[in-house]
């Protein structure tokens, strides 16, 4: 795998963990709206890491 891959697969893996957690304290907070933002986030982060790992640009 080359090392360009390697460094976007854990760039997206950091972003998601952000991403999780935001989701997790706006939550919390009862900020129920911005929560689903940062879940539609995730779920974006999770379709370009599954490009990333596949290969492509």
């Amino acid at each position: 795998m080359p090392i360009d891959q390697c460094r976007n697969i854990i760039l997206l893996y950091r972003l998601r963990e952000r991403a999780r957690g935001m989701v997790a304290a706006y939550r919390k907070a009862g900020n129920t709206n911005i929560a689903q933002i940062y879940v539609h986030i995730d779920n974006w982060l999770e379709a370009q890491m599954a490009h990333a790992v596949s290969g492509g640009r």
